[in-house]
């Protein structure tokens, strides 16, 4: 969905509603199952600095794999974010830290479908594992690869200064 969040801002609207999952490839990959479309709240607004902002708020009920067991596992994605459309006065140098600057297309649009992906994916956890209770691997008993448990007979390191000692 293509959006001009300039033209927007300036009246001031608000889509609340949501995103279909078909649109979501890269995120769609992340999941074990195709998860329901997410729910998406998008305020176009100009700010008191008189810049053209767009605030949003994406929500999603996911299924992951356990990095521990590889079992499914549901969480929770939520992402809140600030954009400001790159303009002639609205440069990426003088924008404030608390808006993301993006640049529009050359239509002065934005793909909101994209952004909306964007944000999903960078609020997913880093590591996804279910609670030590839950998960069906115990982390007390993993180990990787063999141990060998003979003593290892290690020549003294020190030995050759003693060969040179003695000469």
């Amino acid at each position: 969905m293509m959006v001009d969040p300039v033209k927007s801002a300036g009246k001031q609207l608000t889509y609340d509603g949501l995103v279909p999952a078909s649109a979501l490839q890269r995120f769609q990959g992340m999941l074990v199952e195709t998860c329901a479309d997410p729910e998406v709240v998008l305020n176009f607004l100009v700010d008191e600095q008189g810049l053209y902002v767009m605030q949003g708020q994406a929500s999603v009920t996911a299924k992951v794999s356990c990095e521990r067991c590889g079992e499914p596992l549901t969480v929770d994605v939520a992402a809140q974010f600030a954009y400001a459309p790159v303009t002639r006065k609205q440069t990426a140098d003088n924008m404030p830290d608390a808006y993301e600057p993006i640049e529009p297309n050359e239509f002065g649009e934005i793909n909101v479908h994209g952004v909306v992906e964007d944000e999903l994916i960078l609020a997913m956890p880093i590591v996804v594992k279910h609670d030590e209770s839950d998960c069906k691997i115990d982390p007390n008993n993993m180990s990787w690869g063999e141990i060998d448990e003979t003593p290892a007979e290690h020549d003294n390191p020190f030995a050759v200064l003693q060969d040179l000692k003695r000469k």
